[in-house]
């Protein structure tokens, strides 16, 4: 029995290998199971997160306000006591009375100034280090303490503060600075005194030790890190944890810029801003009418630590939750798994090949009745294991040839259709044998009638291809003097080219001499014209010297010397006549021997171009000769062509006669051992 090829888990090779129960029920619980924690989780830490930052915030607010309002309620206390010294009529009318370069001390209100100022003073001397008051008119100061300036020594309106309290109009906090006497940090007290007129005519002041502000600050906490700073109008630096930053500029600190925008803007509220190097969230706070400021700051580390522990704490939590899931259902997974497994290696077992296995698999759930249903296809399959002996045996004598079998065994369920296949197969191999037999014994004597043709056929190519390939030896002979035939064609055309060109040549050059002589013609008409005006010049001389010399015979002795020019003129005419006479007679005999040169000339040009015309005719004709023996190699290189394909086709036909001849004799072989095969089969 072939048997499958299983893997280590059971699985076929090939197959995807299927994962554990365990696995997947771990997977399909932890999985949703985590999701759900985690999204838990989140929610948890957003809810949580915000209420925590909210708490954060609100104590950071809270302390910031509180450091606000005591620092107001402080200075809140002085500026009263300020403004009631600003609105106290004897300083008014003090100062109303004392005119520029006055002594003020000897005003009659003087006194009774001194004496308020000193009981004001007598109410706090822990804070309030001096009351005083100034004269813009005589620009003098006086204090509690007896101190008078001299007179026009103490302008007010050089004072740095004097420009704030005039556009204020109200009580100001100066800027802090340090006490010459007591080397202490006050601020000053500023009310502005006017008169009836709202004119500002002085200044009624105190001087208010800082140490409160900074005790005050100090007993204010921020957490573990947290911190807080103290800020003038100015943005000078009142109180810090780090002394560093102590009366530096909040604007000069490497803080954030918003911090700064909204101190200058005036804009207060919650910040969340970077100094010293970390995220800080703070709360900035004017106190009152100080006009101080107070900046909180919480490092985000301490802001957010109460959400670290919450998300640590949750973390923790869904992890131990987690664990102890994975336990419960890995105990669960073992108990479904290990029935399961039992099953598996049985289903193996037979699997491959083992049908004589035991299964011992006790439960009540779904796997018994599973345990249940595979233990009575194990008492089957052993039953099973009767019919397959039998096949067995009955295949085996098949494979020895033996046809003629029967079987014993009552096949139940599918194995009855074994039982028929096999019966059908007895019946079908014994007629497929008789039919191979008979047909065997036809294909030997018809192999035998195919190879003698086939040997019959070669021959028969044979003798073709070589009647084929001398046929081809001539039209190649043939070709090649066609070929020649050509060429000289074509050099005989070239040389009568050539010829044509050459008489064209000449008769062009004839045709330049006709032309010659048609000027010397010409010219010898010119030249007739000429020597008909000399004779009439000299018959007009002859008669001019008969003239002369009638005229030189009626002068007598006065013209015997003209008549003897006369003469000799008459002389010189006969004789240019009988020139003229002369030249005449050699210029028409030149011209009677151009006329016939010209005559002969147009006799040649003639038969020049009818020489011409016969060459051109000669060379077409050579043209054609040329052109028809190329056409004629073409058509021989086509014929040639042909011929070779047709002894290629008759050298394939004889190749494969040999071959056809050859594989008959194969065939005759083969079906002469198909006899021997079919011999040992029993069928009767």
């Amino acid at each position: 029995m072939k048997r499958t090829k299983l893997g280590k888990q059971g699985t076929v090779k090939g197959e995807v290998p299927r994962g554990s129960i365990k696995k997947k029920l771990l997977m399909r619980t932890i999985a949703p199971t985590v999701i759900d924690l985690l999204v838990a989780g989140i929610l948890i830490t957003i809810i949580a997160g915000s209420q925590i930052q909210s708490l954060e915030s609100q104590n950071i607010k809270n302390c910031s306000l509180n450091a606000a309002n005591q620092i107001s309620e402080y200075f809140t206390r002085y500026i009263e006591v300020s403004r009631q010294l600003g609105s106290n009529q004897e300083l008014i009318d003090l100062f109303t009375k004392t005119q520029k370069g006055e002594p003020i001390n000897q005003s009659a209100q003087y006194k009774s100034v001194m004496a308020t100022m000193t009981n004001m003073h007598n109410t706090d001397t822990e804070n309030i280090q001096v009351c005083w008051a100034a004269d813009v008119d005589s620009s003098q100061c006086i204090e509690d303490s007896g101190y008078v300036s001299e007179i026009g020594e103490w302008d007010i309106t050089s004072r740095g503060w004097y420009t704030q309290v005039l556009e204020a109009g109200t009580t100001i906090v100066t800027e802090p600075y340090e006490n010459s006497s007591t080397g202490k940090m006050v601020a000053s007290i500023v009310t502005p005194v006017f008169d009836s007129s709202k004119n500002m005519i002085g200044v009624a002041a105190l001087d208010l030790s800082l140490d409160a502000v900074t005790d005050m600050m100090q007993e204010q906490k921020l957490g573990d890190t947290g911190f807080l700073l103290l800020m003038t109008e100015a943005g000078t630096i009142m109180f810090s944890n780090d002394e560093s930053l102590l009366y530096s500029s909040l604007l000069d600190l490497g803080i954030g810029e918003n911090v700064k925008e909204g101190f200058k803007s005036g804009t207060y509220g919650e910040y969340d801003y970077r100094f010293s190097g970390s995220k800080n969230y703070g709360y900035m706070q004017q106190a009152g009418d100080s006009r101080y400021v107070v900046l909180s700051g919480m490092p985000s580390l301490e802001y957010n630590m109460d959400l670290y522990k919450v998300i640590g704490s949750t973390v923790l939590l869904f992890a131990v939750i987690i664990g102890v899931m994975c336990v419960l259902i890995s105990r669960i997974a073992m108990g479904l798994v290990r029935p399961i497994h039992k099953l598996h290696k049985v289903a193996n077992q037979i699997a491959e090949g083992e049908l004589d296995v035991e299964l011992n698999v006790s439960s009540n759930d779904e796997i018994g009745e599973v345990a249940e249903s595979i233990g009575k296809t194990v008492v089957r399959l052993k039953d099973y294991i009767k019919y397959i002996d039998e096949i067995a045996e009955v295949l085996g004598e098949i494979a020895q040839g033996n046809l003629l079998y029967t079987l014993k065994q009552d096949y139940a369920g599918e194995f009855g259709k074994i039982k028929v296949a096999l019966e059908n197969i007895s019946v079908t191999m014994k007629k497929t044998i008789l039919g191979i037999n008979s047909s065997a014994d036809q294909v030997t004597g018809g192999a035998g009638q195919i190879a003698e043709a086939a040997q019959a056929l070669a021959d028969g190519a044979t003798q073709q291809a070589a009647a084929v390939e001398e046929l081809l030896a001539t039209v190649t002979d043939i070709s090649y003097r066609v070929r020649d035939n050509a060429d000289y064609a074509a050099n005989a055309a070239n040389s009568a080219d050539s010829v044509k060109k050459s008489i064209e040549y000449s008769n062009e050059e004839m045709r330049q001499l006709v032309s010659a002589m048609e000027e010397i013609n010409e010219c010898s008409n010119a030249i007739s014209v000429i020597i008909a005006n000399i004779e009439e010049i000299a018959d007009q001389t002859n008669l001019l010297s008969l003239n002369a010399s009638i005229e030189a015979a009626r002068a007598g002795e006065m013209g015997r010397g003209f008549a003897v020019v006369a003469n000799e003129v008459g002389n010189l005419a006969n004789e240019s006549v009988s020139a003229v006479q002369r030249s005449t007679e050699l210029i028409q005999n030149s011209m009677d021997a151009v006329q016939r040169g010209m005559e002969l000339v147009n006799q040649t040009a003639k038969r020049l171009e009818e020489s011409v015309n016969g060459v051109i005719g000669l060379t077409d004709q050579m043209n054609e000769l040329s052109a028809a023996a190329r056409g004629q190699v073409e058509s021989l290189s086509e014929v040639e062509s042909g011929i070779n394909q047709i002894s290629s086709v008759v050298s394939d036909n004889s190749a494969m006669a040999e071959e056809s001849a050859a594989s008959s004799e194969q065939l005759s072989a083969q079906a002469s051992t198909l006899n021997e095969m079919i011999g040992i089969f029993v069928i009767k």
